[in-house]
């Protein structure tokens, strides 16, 4: 979340409102606390697989243009530099030796699995900015904001994700906010027509044999209306308790953790022995 003085608005991104779901202090020291905020050895994996879909949907006519060793090449390369920066290790770095070959996997499956089904020629790292049409308890307008990973021609929405495990389609059916923040920005935006929007999640898991998945997730009219009431009641939330130390703190989640959590050190971490 961010605020513009100047046109009297406030943006909200679908990462914040993931973050307050997840503990409302995780999401109030995003704001307070940015300095905190850095990378793992998992995101830097993402962020080099990311790269080299970038540059293959970027560079080529289509998926059969594409020079497999060379986009491979271009994902290691990616993932060594953001190794060498300074992150956090998980697990995933207690065997060193696993990443190339895990990096390659994903590429490959992307390649042959994912690549076919994309419809070429859209528009890449796409950013957008949309009104919601409500007004926080402030007076500012609420705006949602983002980037997405790949919109195609026809307003299909790509979004490239590497995981530890597949994704529950159903689950994200229902619960995913991505989508609903991504598709509502289509429409706002010119850029999807008709009475529902769809939005597919690329998933290359990590691991040594390709596993690559799509998950297709529908949002129509009904989802946008209850995202925008989520992202008022959220703003408002933080517009009240703006300048408070701590919001409530959610030590139940599974990201609790030093490792997970880039706030641990100040919040209960700073209580432990």
């Amino acid at each position: 979340m961010r605020t513009d003085d100047e046109n009297r608005r406030i943006y909200v991104r679908q990462s914040w409102l993931g973050d307050l779901m997840i503990c409302p202090q995780r999401a109030n020291l995003a704001l307070t606390m940015p300095m905190f905020r850095s990378g793992s050895d998992a995101t830097t994996i993402g962020t080099g697989v990311h790269s080299a879909i970038e540059w293959a949907l970027g560079s080529h006519g289509d998926h059969t243009e594409i020079n497999p060793e060379e986009m491979i090449d271009v994902a290691q390369t990616q993932v060594a530099d953001e190794l060498s920066k300074p992150i956090k290790l998980t697990r995933i770095s207690d065997k060193p030796d696993s990443i190339p070959p895990s990096v390659a996997a994903m590429v490959t499956g992307w390649m042959d699995e994912i690549a076919p089904q994309v419809e070429w020629g859209g528009r890449i790292e796409h950013k957008f900015q949309y009104s919601t049409g409500q007004l926080a308890v402030n007076g500012y307008e609420i705006w949602m904001e983002g980037t997405m990973d790949y919109i195609t021609p026809n307003g299909v929405i790509w979004d490239w994700k590497t995981a530890s495990r597949a994704y529950n389609e159903s689950e994200k059916q229902k619960k995913a906010h991505q989508p609903t923040v991504y598709c509502a920005a289509a429409v706002a935006n010119g850029l999807a027509e008709g009475p529902e929007q769809i939005f597919r999640f690329g998933v290359m898991v990590r691991q040594q044999s390709p596993k690559p998945q799509v998950v297709e997730v529908v949002r129509n009219r009904s989802h946008y209306d209850f995202l925008h009431r989520q992202a008022k009641a959220a703003v408002d939330q933080a517009v009240i308790s703006s300048g408070q130390r701590d919001w409530f703190m959610n030590d139940q989640h599974v990201l609790c953790s030093s490792t997970w959590c880039d706030y641990w050190s100040i919040c209960k971490g700073s209580h432990l022995p």
